[in-house]
């Protein structure tokens, strides 16, 4: 560039390229800015409404709605009318209008509006695919808009801004290094916890869409590629190895202690959880394991860190069924058994039953003498006493004969079992989540000490990298 232009100003007509010189600098500079970003900004495509029969959209300026096989405009809507999409076998309705089709359609706002469908507004397109007369709802956004409505779901906008930086990078980080978790259904990523919780624009802050401003375009790498950037909400004081949890060793992924959580106190750093017999086995029937009665619940192998690797049910006739722990939390429920970082007490249990009359054994105690009887009346009156005349005519109403005193064995009842009947489990543990990767409330515990977003990152991935790549 510098030498054209030198090359220009030495020529004959210098005078008029030398005015120019710095428009045309400007130009190029702009063009080449302009071209790179708009040309590296990935596009995601989230899920959001997976096999639906129906679903409403509407366009707060307008709509346009587009055949997805071939292009064709369908329709065109300046306002906001809302429109009922439904699947049917050979294509799709639109109101009552039915359009015949084989993928589906292209929805896209007019001009800088927002598509809300069902109850939420997202950034960007929408495409509605029909799959066996059902409908899969896809929004296709830049990642950067898609973020917006991702981090004050799954962190408090109100915490500092170092932590909402982290995570921001965090949750870009995990996005593009499982983009194609769902790619054979359609699309990248799904706006549950099975990626991110993604809630569209209703579920922005000021504070958060700040945070992923401010770091644009960075993520984690380890050796030139993106990390599985996963993170949990409290470690409950030492996070997790990867292979530990999931499998497979990850060399970013390893287990550090974190003391932060404490600093800040959170919800749930210690909690308990009780349920009896009866519900665990309803719960274990729900998922497939067929259990008639539960005889004992064992906690298996630790880790180093003093998580629960699994956990060992055993039954009637000797049934076992083995679980691993995320497993085992899921069945039971991540919001009761909130971590791997647990204890278990149990109460009762081991019962045969109902104890029945006949089934008690008898033991028999010492002999024992009744209480003494009465003495006879002859022996009475042998006292060298005085005798009222009450006590006379007592003594004419006496028997003449009392027989001696009786030797007897009483019985003293002894039951089989004297433990409860009703099984009791009660888990004690601390933190929240899996483990593994960066933990939120350690991280809100590192910026209150002054650490910055790059120091806390690099704290939770071990040997990692900021790139920023666009």
């Amino acid at each position: 560039m510098k030498q054209l232009l030198n090359y220009i100003g030495d020529n004959k007509i210098s005078q008029f390229y030398r005015r120019l010189k710095p428009i045309f600098i400007i130009f190029f500079i702009f063009l080449m800015i302009s071209t790179e970003v708009m040309a590296d900004i990935p596009i995601i495509r989230v899920g959001i409404f997976i096999d639906y029969k129906d679903i409403s959209i509407r366009g707060d300026k307008g709509l346009k709605i587009f055949d997805l096989s071939n292009g064709e405009n369908l329709l065109l809507q300046r306002d906001d009318k809302i429109f009922k999409i439904a699947a049917e076998p050979q294509g799709i309705r639109i109101n009552n209008e039915f359009f015949r089709m084989s993928k589906g359609i292209k929805v896209i706002p007019i001009g800088d509006g927002f598509l809300q469908v069902q109850d939420k507004k997202y950034r960007g397109d929408i495409e509605i695919n029909i799959n066996k007369s059902l409908l899969k709802v896809i929004n296709i956004v830049e990642i950067e808009k898609y973020l917006y409505g991702v981090l004050k779901k799954e962190i408090s906008p109100e915490w500092p801004a170092e932590v909402l930086k982290a995570q921001a990078i965090a949750a870009r980080t995990f996005a593009l290094s499982n983009m194609n978790k769902f790619i054979s259904q359609g699309f990248n990523v799904c706006a549950t916890t099975s990626s991110q919780e993604y809630g569209g624009v209703l579920c922005e802050h000021p504070a958060t869409n700040r945070a992923i401003n401010d770091t644009r375009g960075i993520i984690a790498t380890y050796e030139g590629q993106p990390i599985n950037a996963v993170y949990h909400s409290d470690s409950g004081g030492c996070t997790e190895n990867c292979e530990d949890v999931w499998g497979g060793y990850v060399p970013y992924l390893r287990s550090v202690t974190s003391e932060y959580e404490a600093i800040v106190s959170p919800p749930n750093h210690q909690w308990s959880y009780s349920l009896t017999g009866e519900e665990f086995l309803t719960k274990l029937s729900r998922n497939d394991y067929i259990l008639n009665s539960i005889e004992e619940v064992v906690i298996g192998e630790k880790t180093e860190s003093g998580r629960v690797k699994s956990v060992d049910i055993l039954g009637d006739n000797g049934k076992k069924i083995t679980l691993k722990t995320n497993d085992f939390r899921l069945l039971i429920g991540p919001g009761l058994i909130r971590s791997t970082l647990f204890i278990m007490e149990s109460e009762g249990g081991n019962s045969k039953g109902d104890i029945e009359e006949d089934d008690c054994n008898i033991e028999y105690e010492e002999p024992v003498q009744e209480e003494a009887p009465q003495k006879r009346v002859s022996d009475i009156l042998k006292e060298d006493r005085d005798f009222s005349i009450s006590e006379l005519i007592d003594l004419l109403n006496r028997p003449k004969d009392l027989s001696e005193p009786k030797v007897v064995k009483k019985p003293k009842v002894i039951k089989k079992s004297e433990s409860p009947e009703i099984l009791i489990l009660t888990f004690k543990g601390k933190g929240s989540g899996h483990g593994v990767g960066l933990s939120q409330w350690g991280a809100y515990g590192m910026a209150t000490r002054g650490f910055k977003y790059d120091e806390i990152l690099k704290y939770y991935y071990q040997g990692i990298k900021l790139s920023k790549i666009y």
